[in-house]
């Protein structure tokens, strides 16, 4: 029995566009290439594991969960041609004040997970593009969404997620808890790269309790206002150095 390996595209055929929208599931991502008459999706990959879509002048693929899958996604686009990463994720809200529906910009990722640590030393912090994010506060602060900026947890654990690190991060600050931006933020740093990231508030996490909120009516407001904001900037995330 003969073996006939995939096909594989060229180098052309792979290269890709400068700006990517990543989600991280599958309804966000078709709210990033919904079509109309003027603007059509087109499929670019096809022979490979991850599809992607490419639009004039972006793209938009979604990610796996977890930090190590994020960058393994990261690290194939940027070969292939991007150079400017925007992220829309989820988060838990660790602080009374933020609330499931709300906004999370992060400015600084803690990094207790282990990807970024193969980028980034020790003691590094792991920061987005300023510029990214401060565009990206400015465009959705004008919705009337609630924004809050700062530090956000990063964790490959969630079930380790205790008491005692739910109680000393809120204390210190820290708005909320997710999975993959350190690592993001750090191949970014490393790779020269620019990475932004917005993030929505699913859940809440407390001390003693978790409260669900994945199917609110308010968090399925704030997304679709977010998509709607990054597509209505796309031509300023394209260009700017």
């Amino acid at each position: 029995m003969s073996f006939n390996p995939p096909e594989r595209g060229s180098s052309e055929e792979l290269s890709l566009e400068g700006l990517a929208l990543i989600a991280f599931t599958s309804h966000d991502l078709q709210g990033f290439i919904r079509e109309t008459p003027q603007s059509k999706a087109k499929k670019a990959w096809r022979n490979r594991s991850r599809l992607i879509y490419r639009k004039e002048g972006w793209i938009a693929v979604r990610s796996p969960y977890g930090a190590s899958g994020t960058v393994m996604l990261l690290e194939e686009l940027v070969v292939f041609g991007v150079r400017r990463a925007v992220f829309l994720g989820y988060c838990g809200s660790l602080q009374e004040r933020i609330d499931i529906g709300d906004i999370v910009l992060p400015l600084e990722a803690i990094r207790e997970e282990g990807t970024s640590y193969h980028y980034l030393p020790k003691g590094e912090k792991s920061c987005p593009d300023l510029t990214i994010q401060n565009r990206l506060s400015n465009w959705l602060g004008k919705t009337g969404l609630p924004c809050f900026r700062g530090t956000i947890w990063t964790t490959d654990a969630p079930y380790r997620e205790t008491s005692q690190k739910v109680r000393g991060y809120c204390a210190e600050g820290v708005l909320g808890v997710e999975m993959e931006m350190a690592a993001a933020f750090a191949f970014g740093r490393v790779k020269e790269i620019s990475i932004g990231s917005v993030l929505l508030v699913s859940d809440k996490v407390r001390e003693k309790a978790w409260h669900a909120g994945f199917f609110s009516p308010k968090l399925q407001s704030t997304r679709e206002k977010a998509i709607e904001t990054l597509l209505s900037h796309l031509p300023e995330l394209e260009i700017f150095p």
